[in-house]
């Protein structure tokens, strides 16, 4: 099997993973940039190639980005930052209601592989996390 993996569940997964460990009132870093997405789905094609022997594939291009802030513009916006673009979780979106989206519908090894310590590593390196 190969997974294709669309930005638009990498981004939730990684906003998932970054918010889940901050303080509950601490919302400040509701971002991921575009170059640690990068990292991150690197990490988890890696962790599904080497942990559970499938086969990934990364979507990330300027049209699927325009497509995601098209299609998910409800809990996704582009926003600059001094480390480049990033994407930010819109305001009074919850880490429920991305889990509802983008989780319920993904096979248990994508989910792992989303979750897993060594992957969510590469977003906390410079976050102080």
């Amino acid at each position: 099997m190969c997974y294709y993996i669309g930005i638009e569940d990498l981004a939730a997964n990684a906003l998932i993973e970054i918010l889940q460990t901050k303080a509950k009132e601490d919302f400040s870093q509701c971002i991921v940039t575009l170059k640690e997405l990068e990292k991150y789905g690197a990490e988890v094609v890696r962790y599904l190639d080497e942990e559970k022997g499938e086969k990934a594939l990364l979507i990330l291009s300027r049209a699927s980005t325009t497509h995601m802030f098209g299609n998910y513009s409800d809990f996704f916006e582009e926003i600059e930052t001094d480390q480049g673009t990033a994407i930010a979780l819109r305001e009074g979106k919850t880490v429920e209601d991305l889990i509802e989206r983008f989780r319920t519908y993904l096979a248990i090894d994508l989910i792992h592989a989303f979750m897993a310590e060594k992957t969510v590593k590469v977003l906390y390196e410079n976050r102080g996390m």
